[in-house]
């Protein structure tokens, strides 16, 4: 496992402490875990999303951290894949880039 450097881990303690503030705040919650997970993953740490096969239109998202293993039930996206490719994906992101952008 890679030595995180000081501010990474800082920031992901910082992410921590700020997900268990918002535990049962959801809509607060849930972009902290997201974000956690990036942090997590900068630092060196396993992280990403399983789906738990007991309850799978909650995704669980998981750290494993020096510590031990955290993880929280995340929601599902609301809207069903719409079929797209990979080169309609970097079209749409490509229109959205100059569309904010201008």
């Amino acid at each position: 496992m890679n030595i995180p450097l000081a501010h990474d881990a800082i920031d992901l303690a910082d992410l921590l402490e700020d997900v268990e503030r918002c535990d049962t705040r959801y809509d607060d919650r849930y972009p902290l875990v997201f974000h956690a997970l990036s942090v997590a993953l900068r630092c060196g740490y396993p992280a990403g999303i399983r789906i738990d096969p007991t309850e799978p239109e909650w995704p669980v998202a998981y750290i494993e951290l020096p510590t031990g293993q955290v993880s929280w039930h995340m929601p599902t996206h609301p809207v069903a894949f719409d079929g797209h490719d990979t080169e309609q994906k970097y079209e749409r992101c490509r229109a959205y880039t100059i569309g904010v952008r201008a």
